[in-house]
């Protein structure tokens, strides 16, 4: 059972949330996350893992008039308005969609690049954390980022960066 607080008659009060309502709140939230895919006609494009290997995904877009994009994207030319996401994570396409929106979400409104990707994989868990595919996912990218860290460490001698 999850808690909210909201304000009420000036002062705020905890509300505990029962099965239903956090399955109502739950599906509004990846409902409002996709709206923004829509509204913005963000164009999803799965690449070659090989181009995107040492990033899985990434966007270069405008959201709420303002200009949002990684240096992976400006590294790859993303074009603007795109979202690349590795072809090998096509099966998680819904989870990882929602991961890269909320990403822009939280940037837009003000959370540095890292800040925003750690409340969106909060977001993702919190949706998600009982869910079979996700947790496979989750297991799979953390593997495939372990093999590509090994991999630039063994290109660059030895020698580990942070990219």
């Amino acid at each position: 059972m999850a808690i909210l607080t909201f304000k009420w008659r000036g002062e705020y009060k905890p509300y505990k949330l029962g099965i239903y309502e956090m399955k109502f709140v739950k599906r509004g939230l990846f409902e409002e996350t996709m709206k923004i895919l829509a509204e913005h006609a963000y164009k999803i494009r799965f690449v070659p893992h090989e181009i995107i290997e040492d990033y899985n995904a990434t966007y270069n877009v405008v959201f709420g008039g303002k200009y949002i994009t990684t240096n992976a994207a400006k590294k790859l030319k993303v074009p603007l308005n795109e979202i690349w996401i590795s072809e090998m994570w096509r099966t998680y396409e819904k989870y990882i969609i929602f991961h890269e929106l909320r990403e822009i979400y939280y940037r837009a409104n003000g959370f540095s690049r890292d800040e925003a990707h750690e409340k969106a994989s909060q977001d993702g868990f919190y949706l998600w954390s009982k869910d079979v595919l996700f947790n496979k996912m989750i297991s799979e990218i953390e593997e495939m980022d372990r093999k590509t860290a090994r991999k630039r460490t063994k290109s660059q001698g030895g020698v580990k960066t942070n990219p």
